[in-house]
């Protein structure tokens, strides 16, 4: 009988593994023809009658200088939303524009400031872009969009069950030290450490079995392969705050937590700022292998040699939930409580608690005025663990090539150095 059962189960998981493969070797393909399709259109030059007839004299208020500063006059979020909103014009994710102004956006109507802040927000109307641009129906995108989204939502959701209703039936000191080791795996080593500072930004060099190995690790956190993972940060940082940012804070702290995960658009689909790893096989394996591994191999494994239930929930569902919000709490928290040492033009913050969570990352407005730092605890009382690993990497030979800022200025009065930032346009020469 236990034999008939392990092999219905390996049948199971054969079908559940082939089943997640086949569709995630769909989505891969949609994206691609997407991509495809857009980069056709451009090459024919067909931008022109496509794109919405904005308020010129608005949009030439939207400049901004090489420091990204918010300017008196500079309109709110919300203005730029409205501007923006149904624009079929793609080659807009590829340019940096000027920051919103708090102060505009704080007497937008219906705007609310979240609590304990002097961040306003306002929930807009979603999508953002017009799903038209690509080679299916708007209709067919918006299903294929809600299926997508959907399937992340029940995920998300599975998780956060398993967690505070089965995981207390199967505490132990035991298990808490396992999902402990898993956390700092998946979080440190995976996310913090490998898809932030050294894909992302490319602050330091590691020896390429290294790379891998805490790829793979940060694919484990359930926050998705790293060519999705980097694509979307690199985005963050080139349209931090503004209608373009995947998480902005202007649409509230919820949205810029988690909500913005169930409303994926094509914005986030594009990736083309990511061409250095979409030319390693490595991550273009990952990214078809990523969900069968994750919500079939990776779940049978645990539960057959990790302990059953108990350590199938507390090294699997729990370890992936705190490393889901400590990861959200930099995109939210960090953009609304702390200081801002640093003048970076957006609303990130030094935020002490979501540091002391996050392996070092809540020291954000330091990384945003340095986004090339592998440093982002600058002063010497701001705790970086990650840092900290990288320095011990440096030490015995396997980090090299570690970028940190060449001098830092008090705090308080400071301004953040943009060596390499790309000056910003007007979003009039846009559309004209």
């Amino acid at each position: 009988m236990a034999q008939q059962l392990a092999s219905s189960g390996a049948l199971a998981l054969l079908a559940t593994a082939a089943a997640l493969l086949a569709a995630s070797a769909a989505w891969r393909w949609t994206k691609q023809r997407m991509a495809q399709h857009l980069a056709r259109r451009e090459s024919r030059g067909s931008r022109q009658n496509q794109l919405p007839r904005p308020n010129h004299q608005l949009l030439s208020s939207m400049a901004g200088n090489w420091e990204r500063k918010v300017k008196a006059g500079a309109p709110s979020y919300s203005e730029q939303f409205r501007i923006l909103k149904g624009c079929k014009d793609y080659d807009i994710l590829s340019t940096p524009y000027a920051k919103p102004s708090p102060e505009a956006q704080a007497k937008e109507p219906g705007a609310r400031a979240i609590p304990f802040s002097d961040v306003y927000a306002k929930s807009e109307d979603r999508p953002l872009l017009n799903l038209e641009t690509t080679t299916m129906s708007k209709d067919t995108a918006r299903i294929v969009n809600y299926v997508y989204c959907f399937m992340r939502f029940a995920i998300i959701a599975g998780m956060h069950v398993a967690t505070f209703f089965v995981a207390p039936k199967y505490f132990s000191w035991g298990n808490l030290g396992m999902a402990m080791g898993v956390y700092c795996a998946t979080g440190m080593l995976g996310i913090t450490f490998c898809y932030h500072r050294m894909l992302t930004h490319r602050s330091f060099k590691c020896p390429k079995w290294l790379e891998y190995t805490c790829a793979f690790l940060g694919a484990n956190s359930g926050q998705g392969e790293p060519i999705e993972w980097v694509s979307t940060h690199r985005y963050h940082h080139l349209h931090c705050d503004t209608p373009l940012d995947p998480h902005s804070p202007y649409e509230g702290f919820w949205w810029s937590h988690m909500g913005w995960l169930f409303k994926t658009e094509a914005s986030l689909i594009d990736y083309a700022n990511v061409q250095d790893l979409k030319d390693q096989f490595f991550y273009k394996f990952l990214e078809i292998a990523f969900l069968p591994w994750l919500l079939a191999l990776r779940p049978y494994l645990t539960y057959t040699y990790c302990g059953g239930w108990a350590g199938l929930v507390w090294s699997y569902a729990v370890p992936m939930v705190i490393t889901w919000h400590s990861t959200f709490l930099v995109n939210s928290a960090a953009h609304v409580y702390g200081r801002r040492p640093y003048e970076t033009g957006d609303l990130s913050t030094n935020c002490w608690w979501v540091a002391a969570v996050s392996w070092g990352e809540g020291w954000h407005n330091s990384h945003h005025a340095f986004p090339q730092s592998a440093r982002h605890g600058l002063e010497w009382w701001e705790i970086d663990l990650t840092w900290y690993l990288i320095c011990g990497l440096k030490a015995t030979g396997l980090a090299w090539d570690v970028h940190v800022p060449r001098r830092r200025m008090p705090s308080e009065k400071a301004k953040a150095l943009k060596a390499r930032q790309p000056a910003l346009v007007k979003l009039t020469a846009k559309f004209e």
